[in-house]
């Protein structure tokens, strides 16, 4: 009896050891975790990603998938701090899939709100809209009001992009009531910021002083809370916005004093690309004030201010710097502007030079073909011709044997067409590869030799404080590494091929007027090194046609892995062709990707009709 009394207190003690082995694991994960954060918070962010990766790596020795949830759920507010949006939508599903698998509804919710904001900052507004509205559905359910309210100022932020104000305004009236219910003045501030801006674009957009006055009201209101608060981000913005509105009325003096009130704010905090905005807004007035000097000079301010940091300013203030040098007659500089202006417009430009490039080549050996094709028929007809006599002499004597060798030849005569078919295809086939290996070898030398040279030659001017010869040197470097990266995609190897093509939709997105979506199944590992070059240049040359010759304002990508086969549907709305011509027929765009597909042994399908716009349906067998 006291035997097993015995063993009974040892299994206890046993049991008691793992557990707080197991509890002493995870509060050392968990401080990782918590560590990570603060780097994050303290702007140190690849140190924080190296900390919370640790205790990624221990949640997955211990096999505790909760602490493998967070994880990836704080690897994704590394890559949000990086504006690294594709990356983290990458962790956010990961961790998404584990809480879900753990019933952990609150962090569910948490889940889909940023994905909500990785898709937003990626202007894929539909996206957003659709896990936002999953977030808030979750969050009804739990009756956490807090995080209803918090939902709803996000939806009401995709509504004031998409210019839906009526929308906008029936979820900001939600969280403001929860807010005011709550005595939350944070949330109330961000509440009114929102309904301001919302007043004021539409009085801008339909020239409503009213509602310009409206907003003014709500945004001198939400400046006094800002400045109550100590929030000199909030009172940055309200000053900005006020500053502008003022201009609308024709009030300039007003608006510089309170634009200038919010560069100051702007550039302490370093918030830089805000601050170019600001500059571009000090140079507007300064035009209707007809003081088109200061108004130069604060349009250059806003050039320098935002290089590197905004796209979308540097290109609107090199617009403004070209209407202000046509005014005063400087028209050269002018149209260097105007220029510059266009070429970040629509910086696809270069995608275009590479596509003329590829153009020449495959129509030079294209032609190339043909001719040695026309040969190998010559000498078909020639050995015909020959047997054609032979045959005659051997009629007379042997009709059987005729028949033999009749039958003989027909065979023959097949199995050269075969023959030279496999040779055509096969022809194409090292043509494309062919191109890509020279692709690769082009763009290696654009990056490694080319690239280096311009760095140095900057790095030289810089030293010898040659400014203009350092902006132009950028400009180029930065052409070239364009002009290198469309050669070839280093990315696939970096990323992955399911997120190359996010980064190209992205990328285009960017670049061009039109509005892409996408639903792309995750595929990577299932085709190999070349097959993964041949679908993302299908996507790429199909998605380049498409911005060159469709006048499209939308386009769909979707690919789905399913039954041991890639399924890919590409549409747009755009102008549509005829594809029966033998115009279209004789296309080099439309026979390049039908090539990519046989290469990759899978069927092509386009359905085009004019004014209907065109649907690409493409089926690729996997082997894995």
């Amino acid at each position: 009896m006291a035997k097993n009394f015995l063993y009974c207190l040892m299994f206890l003690f046993s049991i008691n050891g793992l557990y707080s082995q197991s509890t002493s694991q995870s509060d050392e994960i968990n401080n990782y975790y918590k560590s990570g954060l603060e780097l994050i918070e303290s702007k140190k962010h690849e140190q924080a990603l190296e900390i919370i990766t640790l205790g990624l790596q221990k949640s997955k020795e211990i096999n505790d998938q909760n602490l493998i949830a967070y994880g990836h759920f704080y690897v994704a507010s590394y890559h949000q701090e990086k504006k690294e949006y594709l990356k983290g939508i990458e962790s956010i599903n990961n961790s998404l899939a584990l809480f879900k698998q753990l019933n952990n509804k609150v962090e569910t919710s948490n889940c889909y709100n940023k994905l909500g904001l990785f898709n937003y900052e990626r202007s894929q507004y539909d996206i957003s809209l659709e896990n936002y509205f999953k977030s808030l559905e979750i969050n009804e359910q739990l009756n956490d009001e807090s995080n209803i309210a918090f939902v709803l100022r996000r939806i009401a932020s995709v509504y004031l992009l998409t210019t839906d104000y009526d929308k906008l305004r029936i979820n900001i009236e939600k969280a403001t009531a929860i807010y005011t219910k709550k005595n939350d003045e944070l949330g109330l501030l961000f509440c009114l910021t929102t309904l301001a801006a919302s007043y004021q674009k539409e009085g801008f957009n339909e020239d409503n002083i009213e509602l310009v006055h409206k907003a003014i009201k709500l945004y001198k209101k939400g400046l006094e809370q800002a400045i109550k608060l100590e929030i000199p981000r909030s009172e940055s913005i309200f000053l900005g916005n006020i500053g502008s509105s003022y201009r609308k009325l024709g009030r300039h003096n007003e608006s510089l004093e309170y634009l200038f009130r919010a560069l100051r704010i702007k550039i302490n905090m370093e918030r830089y690309t805000s601050a170019a905005h600001t500059y571009n807004d000090i140079s507007e007035t300064y035009i209707k004030m007809n003081k088109l000097q200061k108004a130069k000079e604060y349009a250059i301010k806003a050039v320098e201010m935002a290089n590197g940091y905004s796209l979308h300013q540097e290109r609107y203030a090199h617009f403004i710097l070209s209407n202000i040098e046509f005014d005063l007659g400087e028209y050269k500089s002018s149209r260097v502007n105007l220029d510059k202006y266009h070429a970040l417009d629509d910086s696809i430009f270069s995608l275009e030079k590479v596509a003329k490039i590829k153009e020449m080549q495959i129509k030079y050996e294209t032609e190339k073909k043909t001719l040695k094709i026309q040969g190998q028929e010559s000498d078909i007809a020639l050995l015909n011709e020959k047997a054609k006599v032979k045959n005659q002499y051997m009629a007379f004597g042997a009709f059987g044997l005729l028949s033999v060798f009749g039958f003989v030849l027909l065979v023959r005569s097949r199995q050269k067409a075969k023959q030279k078919q496999q040779l055509q295809v096969q022809f194409s086939h090292d043509l494309l590869q062919s191109q890509e290996q020279e692709r690769t070898r082009i763009a290696k030398e654009l990056h490694d030799s080319i690239g280096q040279q311009l760095t140095l030659i900057k790095k030289k001017a810089q030293n010898d404080s040659q400014n203009e010869i350092t902006s132009l040197t950028q400009k180029t470097l930065e052409e070239v590494r364009s002009i290198s990266r469309g050669l070839y995609p280093a990315m696939l190897k970096q990323l992955g091929l399911k997120e190359s093509i996010e980064q190209l939709i992205y990328d285009y997105d960017e670049e061009s007027e039109i509005f892409f979506t996408s639903e792309i199944d995750n595929f990577n590992n299932t085709l190999n090194a070349n097959e993964s070059l041949n679908l993302y240049r299908f996507i790429q040359e199909c998605l380049t046609n498409i911005i060159k010759h469709a006048e499209a304002k939308s386009v769909y990508l979707k690919i789905q892995n399913q039954n041991k086969q890639l399924v890919i549907i590409l549409s747009d709305d755009g102008k549509g062709f005829n594809i029966d011509t033998k115009e279209n027929q004789n296309n080099l765009g439309l026979k390049t990707i039908q090539e990519r597909i046989s290469i990759l042994n899978g069927v092509l399908q386009i359905d085009s009709k004019l004014d209907r716009g065109t649907v690409i349906n493409a089926k690729i067998p996997l082997k894995k």
